[in-house]
This record gives C-alpha cells, structure tokens and sequence, in this order.
C-alpha cells in the first residue's frame, strides 16, 4: 500500500531528506527510495524542525521522533484501511494516537494557538468581506 503520494513531496524535500540523514541515520536493511522510507523521512523532518532543526535534536529527542513517525505512518494506514471499508482494530488505532500525543507532549510540541488578529488586519480582511458581498 502507498503511504504517501510522490505529488505530495516537497521540492526542497531532496535537501532537507539529506540533512534528515545525517543528523537521524539510516534504517539498516531498509530502502531508503521507498514511498514508506521517503514519508518517514518527511515525518521525521518536520518534527525535528519544530524541534529546533536536525542538527539540534538531542539523542532521545531523536528516539522520540523516531517513535513517532513509526507510530504516524502505522496511524496513517489503519485511516487508510477504514476508507476502504476495511476491517481496523479501533483500540490499536486509539493507543497509537494516544501513544503519538503523549511523546509529541513530551518533545514539547502543542497545538500552536491561533494567532489574533490585530485591530488594523481585523479591520481591513471585515471591509474585505463586506466589499465582496460577505
């Protein structure tokens, strides 16, 4: 099964992956041009950018964010196989969402709340609106 659609990889993806290598290693014994090993390597890239970036990640830091582009990718192909109508163990799905926001709470990773708008952007996207009819 395809776990993510080369469409979906970014241009700068090809950098980024490289520094992503160095910086987490590679998996022994696994192909690292896969669709599977390519969203890993995407997964791993963001978290270890909202991190601080992959030169910065400390060793458990890496274990951490390891664990958790395993778990997403399991996660992403059980939500697969619910849109294909197929059978899912709803509590393996469950205890791996539950396992993922546990160490993404742990590596410090939250929700970033929605930034307000100030008095003057408010203003302008209100008259926006109401110039096209909103």
């Amino acid at each position: 099964m395809d776990i993510a659609a080369p469409s979906l990889v970014p241009s700068s993806y090809a950098i980024r992956s490289a520094s992503v290598r160095e910086a987490f290693g590679k998996l022994r014994g696994v192909n690292g041009n896969s669709l599977a090993a390519r969203r890993f390597r995407e997964i791993v890239g963001n978290l270890a950018d909202d991190v601080g970036g992959p030169d910065k990640v400390s060793e458990p830091q890496k274990i951490a964010i390891r664990q958790i582009a395993t778990m997403t990718m399991r996660i992403e192909a059980l939500q697969a196989q619910v849109l294909t109508g197929e059978f899912v163990d709803d509590e393996e799905l469950v205890r791996l969402s539950n396992a993922v926001a546990r160490l993404l709470h742990r590596l410090g990773l939250k929700k970033r709340p929605e930034r307000k708008l100030s008095v003057p952007e408010y203003l302008a996207r209100r008259d926006a609106m109401r110039a096209n009819g909103g």
